[in-house]
This record gives structure tokens, sequence and C-alpha cells, in this order.
């Protein structure tokens, strides 16, 4: 009978000692590395031609700890804008809302590059570095082959967690998602185009909180050229007409106060969405430490090339179709924030179960 307790007692000991080996593995392994060097690339292609010359900036938005939570940095902190994207169309609304801001506060790029001959950028740039954490990438206005080409802003994630592996992808691969649209013949007499704004509100019974007033500004490439005010007199939206169309206009909001704020294009028409904030809790970009999902693939679809050779305008010549340039290889990305500690708790009390059913088996046996 001692010799019987003996070895359970070994047997139990040799577990928790493999179990709590392997937890510290597993622990350590799904972390982020600090130390590590983060690296990001971006393709820009239009169909099978590499876009050559074409600017792009980045922008640190959060930093990020070694347990993939946020923290907001810099400009970025004053804005009401949710960070806590949950499936690509969240990220590029957040995308499309803080390169608004980006460009009307004239806020410094933390890195910026050029497309080489085949059509790729890649950060950090000049020896520099960057910090691990959640980024804006925003490309500037690109003319080749007769087309003019604008690249839609993006959000990425300065390491991804690779689930397959238990472990985190330092070195992302992107590809750049664009419009395009022919250059006028003549460009001395421009075309002109019309843009609208909508508010829309989500109070969720708080519409007594409203403000009866909000401010938009519009912007005609990063530069305020008017404010106007939106308000239950005008149904909350604005038209403006007779714009240069050779310019890239976007819109942000003043101030929203105790909502947060998404700017989202459709058309002709820029949507304002005005959400309560008390009903969402930590949607504030100010909030100190945020734990966000970024969505599976999210670095692969919302900067991929999608028919980058159909201009939006239907009365603008398209151009021959050809297959998206094929990107850097793209791995299964699954979501930051998903814990792995649960997995050697798990196994560590199967392997344990089975261990008193041998012993009880070689019990019955006796």
């Amino acid at each position: 009978m001692k010799r019987y307790k003996r070895r359970f007692a070994l047997l139990l000991s040799v577990m928790m000692i493999a179990c709590v080996f392997l937890a510290a593995n597993v622990y350590a392994a799904g972390r982020i590395d600090l130390n590590k060097d983060v690296s990001l690339t971006i393709a820009y292609w239009d169909g099978k031609t590499p876009l050559v010359g074409a600017k792009f900036d980045i922008y640190l938005v959060a930093k990020v700890n070694e347990y993939a939570e946020l923290t907001p940095v810099g400009s970025f902190r004053q804005f009401n804008v949710n960070i806590q994207g949950k499936n690509d169309k969240a990220w590029r609304t957040l995308a499309s809302t803080l390169e608004g801001y980006a460009l009307r506060d004239n806020i410094t790029p933390t890195d910026s590059g050029s497309t080489d001959s085949t059509g790729h950028v890649s950060f950090p740039t000049g020896g520099k570095k960057l910090t691990p954490g959640l980024y804006l990438v925003m490309g500037q206005r690109h003319q080749q082959g007769g087309y003019r080409y604008d690249a839609s802003p993006f959000m990425v994630m300065l390491p991804v967690q690779n689930n397959d592996a238990n472990g985190w992808i330092y070195d992302i691969k992107a590809n750049a998602k664009h419009d395009s649209d022919r250059i006028p013949e003549n460009p001395d007499e421009p075309d002109t185009v019309t843009r609208k704004v909508l508010k829309v509100w989500k109070d969720n019974g708080n519409e007594k909180k409203r403000p009866t007033e909000i401010a938009v500004q519009l912007l005609r490439d990063g530069q305020i050229v008017d404010t106007v005010i939106l308000s239950s007199g005008n149904n909350w939206r604005y038209t403006w007409t007779d714009l240069d169309d050779s310019c890239r206009w976007t819109v942000v909001e003043i101030n929203p106060g105790d909502y947060t704020v998404d700017v989202t294009r459709e058309g002709i028409t820029f949507v304002v969405t005005n959400t309560y904030i008390e009903d969402i809790p930590d949607k504030r970009i100010s909030t100190t430490s945020i734990t966000i999902d970024v969505p599976e693939k999210e670095i692969y679809t919302t900067g991929v090339i999608e028919n980058p050779n159909t201009p939006k305008n239907p009365n603008t010549p398209k151009k021959p179709a050809t297959p998206d340039n094929p990107a850097p290889g793209n791995p299964k990305l699954p979501q930051t924030g998903q814990f792995w500690w649960p997995v050697p708790i798990l196994l560590c009390a199967g392997l344990l179960f089975i261990l008193i059913g041998l012993i009880r088996r070689r019990g019955a046996r006796r």
C-alpha cells in the first residue's frame, strides 16, 4: 500500500511539473515580445501593374503592451472615436474617421515612404524603429499612366497574433486598396462634383441629450474650406456643389461631446454617425487601456485590391481587366485578445482524470 501511495505521489508530482512547464511556455508564447522589431510592407498595384513612387504615411494611434492592451498616444488621445473594431467594416470606418482628423490637424506621421519599382514600400524607413501598436495607414494621391489613384486608409496591428502557432507575426505584409479615375484631358477645366453630409444619431433613448446643433468641416486636400452647422432645422444634412473634382474631399466633425464619431462615405455622401458614449462603455480613444480584436485576415481584407481597374465613376472609361496582384503570402491571422491560459489548465485537468482513472483501474484489479 505504501509503495502504491509513493507511486501515486511520484506520478502526480511529475504531472504537475509538466503542467507548470507547459503553462509557462504557453503563457510566454501568447504574450507580445516588446523587444522584437515590427515591420510593415505594403504592396500597391493596379492589376499586374505596380504603382511606382506612391507615397504612404503611417501613424501610431495606440501603443500595445505584452497582453495586447492598447493605450492611445499623442494627438489621437483627443478624438472621440471607437477603436474596438469587431470586423473589417469597423476598422475601415475607424481609418476613414481618423484620416480626416490627421489631415485637418496636420498630425506628423510616424514614418513615410514611397513605393519602389516593384510597387512595394517597407516600414520602418531610414534606420527608424516602429513601436508595437495600432497604426493608421494613409496613401497620398498618385498619378500614373493617365490615371489618378486614391489609396483607401486602413488600420494595421503590429504585431498580429498567429493562432495556429500560438505566437505573433512581427513582419506584416498588406495590399493597399484604391479608387482610380482617368485624368481629365484638359486639366485647366476640371470637372465638378457634389458632396453631401448626413448626420445619423445612435443614442438608444438618450435623444434629449443630443446637442441642438453640430459643426462639420469640409476639407479640400486636407485644408478646411468650409464649416457648416447641422441641426433639426436642415434635417441634419447639407450639400456642397461645384467642387473641384481634381481635389480630394473629406469631412470631419467638431467636438461631438458625449458621443463617439464615425465618418463613412457612401457614394457622394459622407455619413457622420454619433453614438452616445454612456450606452457603449470604453468607446472613446481617450480610454486609458483597451483590449481590441483585430478581425481574422484584417490585414489582408481592409487593404486587399478589389477590382482595382473598375473606376467608381460609371462614365469613366474602364481599363482592361487584369488579375489582382499576387500579394505576399497571406497566413491565417486570428484575433488579438484571444487568451491561451485555459489551454494548459484544461490539458492538465484531462491528464489528471486519466491518471486517476488508471490508478482506480489498477486498484480494482487488485
